[in-house]
């Protein structure tokens, strides 16, 4: 599946961006050991500190960058905010990877399996000051903006932990992952119209339309954490309900069993492992409900609501074009 171009029209310009932000900026005494892990974590090294790209998709700065190009804005003044929105953005994964005990992030150990907990939890601190103090040379709006997204992304890992304890019908869900996941998106969108100098009445529709798509973003990504191929997420089938996440597929298909079904959920979900046996009769399961086509279809109604904020924005058709691709890709991507 072709890569949208919207991904890689400012790839270089972020990655220099990020090799300025995360340069180390002591001139004299022990060097900080805290800075090449976090070019490591980024994918501007290996763990060596052997130069290397590893990158990831870099989906928000991209938005960012190339909203603000089509509202008429200048890219450099909206780098600075690129450049912070996706250092929050990794200092959340470093942190997400310590609480889910994650190894591998995109093929390689993660932080804390390289460093430790403690050191890494330094390494996603020191990650958020970078962020900040990038995105305060976007100007102090641009930084509010970012600094309230933060704030929403924490308190939505907050939820997302939370509920491993509880059940949540999906209206729920949708609230907890429009913080969690959406409020980058949302983010990336508004950033950009107010670096461009956009009126209230578009930053409205961009906060809009990060917002369908950041919920796009996410319950495809529940889906591939149930179906996924393997060979190709780098993960298990059933891996999210291996890990016990009542994500969008769990919290719809306890909606919609009966009684017995909800019993082998609420039983499989008790225990401290679930074994493969047990992943496979939850899938059974919501195979039998049709859950999959369900999520299916919420992603694509996301996907449409999105398109009907897209056609309001006042941005080229060529700019429109490729949003459009972004947005296809978005719904049929399978990593």
């Amino acid at each position: 599946m072709s890569v949208p171009k919207i991904l890689e029209l400012y790839r270089g310009t972020i990655e220099q961006g990020l090799e300025e932000a995360l340069r180390d900026p002591s001139t004299g005494g022990a060097p900080s050991p805290l800075y090449p892990i976090l070019r490591y974590h980024v994918g501007l090294c290996d763990e060596d500190g052997k130069r290397v790209k590893a990158l990831g998709k870099m989906l928000r700065p991209s938005l960012l960058l190339f909203t603000a190009h089509e509202l008429g804005g200048e890219i450099d003044r909206a780098l600075p905010a690129a450049i912070g929105l996706e250092l929050v953005h990794n200092f959340s994964l470093i942190h997400d990877d310590i609480q889910d005990q994650d190894e591998i992030r995109r093929g390689r150990p993660t932080v804390w399996k390289l460093i430790g907990v403690a050191q890494a939890i330094n390494a996603g601190d020191l990650m958020y000051s970078l962020a900040i103090d990038n995105a305060l040379h976007a100007g102090a709006d641009a930084a509010a903006a970012i600094l309230a997204a933060a704030t929403a992304m924490i308190e939505g890992q907050g939820l997302d932990l939370a509920f491993e304890e509880r059940w949540v019908n999906t209206r729920s869900y949708i609230d907890m992952i429009d913080k969690k996941t959406g409020a980058l998106i949302r983010c990336a969108f508004r950033t950009a119209g107010i670096t461009s100098g956009a009126r209230e009445e578009t930053l409205a529709t961009l906060s809009s339309l990060g917002e369908e798509l950041g919920r796009a973003f996410q319950i495809r990504d529940d889906l591939l954490g149930v179906w996924g191929n393997g060979d190709v997420t780098g993960k298990p089938k059933g891996s999210d309900i291996k890990r016990k996440k009542k994500s969008f597929p769990v919290s719809l298909a306890m909606q919609q069993a009966d009684e017995g079904g909800r019993s082998i959920l609420e039983r499989v979900y008790a225990q401290e492992r679930i074994s493969d046996g047990d992943v496979e009769r939850v899938i059974d399961l919501m195979d039998s409900l049709n859950v999959k086509e369900s999520v299916g279809e919420a992603v694509e109604q996301h996907l449409r609501t999105a398109r009907e904020h897209l056609d309001r924005l006042p941005i080229s058709e060529e700019g429109r074009e490729m949003m459009n691709e972004l947005i296809a890709y978005l719904a049929r991507r399978e990593k």
